[in-house]
């Protein structure tokens, strides 16, 4: 996958922007730190609420650039960029479910002690 993005000069910023999709991952992220910050988590919460939110972000990072390059590579068969593009929104898929389940491992006790 880099070297076919290196072969078609698609970059970080162009993966980054590419219809949006990986800045609002950037966001919910970014909305998990917030109220990480907000219900005071410990060292070892915020390392798994980091690992889950990295491994989010870099599956997201691959859904964009799978699918900038479907688009872009015409030597690729129909079948094939079918295949690419399921098997990266089947990963981006799971990888959200898994992150949301140790998100809310990680916040309902913190939530519940507040409240």
């Amino acid at each position: 996958m880099v070297k076919k993005c290196a072969s078609y000069n698609i970059g970080l910023q162009k993966i980054a922007t590419d219809k949006g999709s990986f800045l609002i991952q950037v966001l919910f992220t970014l909305i998990v730190i917030s109220a990480g910050i907000l219900v005071q988590l410990n060292l070892v919460q915020w390392g798994i609420v980091a690992l889950s939110s990295f491994i989010f972000l870099s599956t997201g990072f691959y859904r964009s650039a799978a699918h900038i390059v479907t688009r872009l590579d015409l030597t690729m068969s129909i079948g094939q960029a079918v295949r690419l593009k399921a098997m990266s929104n089947f990963m981006l898929t799971v990888t959200a479910g898994v992150s949301f389940f140790t998100y809310l491992i990680v916040f309902v006790p913190k939530i519940n002690q507040l409240l």
